[in-house]
C-alpha cells in the first residue's frame, strides 16, 4: 500500500524540516543615479550576479512622471546620456542571461504614489516604466512617512492590482517584492499595515524583504540582529495570514521573506555590517530556505581608497575587504530569475567593435571604432563626435 503525505496537515515548524532547503535569489541593489552610470552588465558578468534591483524610480519634473532619482525622467520617446546608458546595460546584460528589477520609492524623493492623485494615473506612470525596460519584477521600496500616508498605500496596491491583472491578460507575470524597514523585533506597525494593505487589495506578493540596517542604535553583531529580525518576522506574517484567513506554511512564509542589509557602515553610529556577518545571514538563508537576499549596495562592495572610515559613503564599505567580496558571501548559484549569467571575470575590459565610425551611431565607453584607416576608443559617451578631432576619442592603432 501507498501512503501520500498530506503537506497541509504537518505543523509548520515539522514541514520546514521535512523538505529540503532551497537557495534564496541574491538582487542586489545598484544605486543608478551615481556617475559615472553603473554598467550591470560588467558588473554581473564580471562578480557571476545573476540578477539585481535597480533603484530608484521616484516623481520627476512633474506629478506622477517616473524617473531615475528625481533627476532624469523616463518617458516614451525621451533619450538622455543616462537613458542611452542604462537601457544599453540592461540589454547587454539579458544578452548575456542575466535580468532586472525596478525599485520605486527609496529614502529619497517623492514616491509616485504620493505625486499620482489618481489610480488611472499611477497605473500609467508604473506600466510605462514596466513597458520601457520590459519588466517582470518590480519593487516598492517603502518607508519614512510615506508608509503612514494610508491614502498612497492604498492606491499604489489598488494599482499594482491592476498592472498584475493587465499582465496576466497578456500571458506574462509580474512578481512584486516590498522592502521595508525593520527592527531587530521585527516590523513596525506601520510595515504590516503596508503588508496588510496589499493582501487586502488581493496583490500576488513574492517578497517582504527587510531592511537589516539603520537601526537607530549601536548594534554589537548585525549579523545575529538581521537573523532576529527575519525570524521576527516570519512570526509576523504567520499571524496575519492567519488572521485574513490564508493559511501558509512555515516553508512558504520563509520563501517570501528577502533580507538586505546595508554592508559595511551603515548611516546609524555604531552599526556595522561585517563580512562574518554575511557568513551568518548566508548560512542561515540557506538553512531555512529564505527566498531572497540583497544588500545596499552593488557600488559599495569595494574598500575605501583611503581606508577604512567611519562614516558611511555611497561607494565603498568603510571596511577592509576584497572587491566583491560581500557578494562572494550572498550570491547562489542555482537560484535565478532567467537562466543565470557566465562568470567571466574579463568580460567587457577590452574595446567593443563596432565598426566604421558613423555619425549617427550612439557610442558608449569603450567602444572602438575605425575612421581614416586608424581605430580609436570611446572614453564616454558620444554621438557625432569626429574620432581625432574630440578628446572622447583614443587613438589606439594607426
Amino acid at each position: 500500500m501507498k501512503y501520500r503525505l498530506n503537506y497541509w496537515l504537518l505543523p509548520p515548524l515539522l514541514l520546514a524540516s521535512s523538505l529540503t532547503a532551497a537557495a534564496p535569489v541574491y538582487a542586489p541593489y545598484v544605486d543608478m543615479t551615481l556617475w559615472p552610470t553603473p554598467n550591470v552588465d560588467q558588473i554581473g558578468v564580471r562578480q557571476g550576479i545573476s540578477q539585481f534591483t535597480l533603484a530608484f524610480i521616484v516623481t520627476g519634473s512633474g506629478n506622477c512622471v517616473p524617473s531615475w532619482g528625481g533627476v532624469q525622467d523616463v518617458e516614451a520617446g525621451l533619450t538622455s546620456d543616462l537613458l542611452t546608458a542604462i537601457a544599453s546595460s540592461i540589454d547587454k546584460f539579458r544578452t548575456n542571461h542575466g535580468e532586472i528589477a525596478i525599485s520605486f520609492g527609496g529614502a529619497n524623493g517623492l514616491p509616485l504614489a504620493q505625486s499620482c492623485t489618481s489610480v488611472d494615473g499611477l497605473v500609467n506612470a508604473y506600466q510605462s516604466v514596466i513597458d520601457t525596460y520590459d519588466l517582470t519584477h518590480i519593487d516598492f521600496d517603502i518607508e519614512g512617512s510615506a508608509q503612514q500616508d494610508s491614502a498612497s498605500i492604498e492606491r499604489n496596491f489598488h494599482a499594482v492590482k491592476r498592472l498584475q491583472q493587465q499582465a496576466t491578460a497578456q500571458g506574462k507575470a509580474l512578481h512584486v517584492s516590498l522592502t521595508l524597514p525593520t527592527m531587530e523585533s521585527g516590523l513596525t506597525q506601520d510595515g504590516l499595515d503596508v503588508v496588510r494593505s496589499a493582501l487586502n487589495h488581493r496583490v500576488a506578493v513574492d517578497t517582504v524583504n527587510l531592511m537589516t540596517m539603520d537601526y537607530g542604535h549601536p548594534v554589537a553583531d548585525m549579523g545575529a540582529a538581521a537573523i532576529q529580525a527575519a525570524q521576527a518576522v516570519h512570526g509576523q506574517l504567520n499571524n496575519l495570514y492567519q488572521s485574513l484567513g490564508k493559511l501558509k506554511t512555515s516553508r512558504q512564509l520563509w520563501r517570501m521573506i528577502g533580507i538586505t542589509p546595508m554592508i559595511g557602515v551603515n548611516d546609524s553610529a555604531g552599526e556595522t555590517f561585517s563580512l562574518n556577518n554575511a557568513r551568518s545571514v548566508s548560512a542561515f538563508a540557506r538553512s531555512t530556505s529564505v527566498g531572497f537576499l540583497s544588500m545596499w549596495s552593488v557600488a559599495r562592495d569595494k574598500a575605501c581608497p583611503g581606508g577604512p572610515s567611519p562614516w558611511a559613503s555611497s561607494d565603498c564599505s568603510g571596511i577592509n575587504q576584497g572587491m566583491g567580496a560581500f557578494a562572494k558571501l550572498l550570491k547562489t548559484k542555482t537560484a535565478y530569475w532567467g537562466q543565470g549569467v557566465v562568470q567571466n571575470p574579463d568580460y567587457g575590459t577590452g574595446p567593443t567593435g563596432t565598426g566604421e565610425w558613423s555619425s549617427a551611431q550612439i557610442y558608449l565607453a569603450g567602444d572602438a571604432v575605425t575612421y581614416n584607416n586608424a581605430t580609436y576608443i570611446a572614453k564616454w559617451w558620444t554621438q557625432g563626435d569626429i574620432p581625432g578631432q574630440t578628446d572622447v576619442w583614443v587613438l589606439v592603432v594607426k
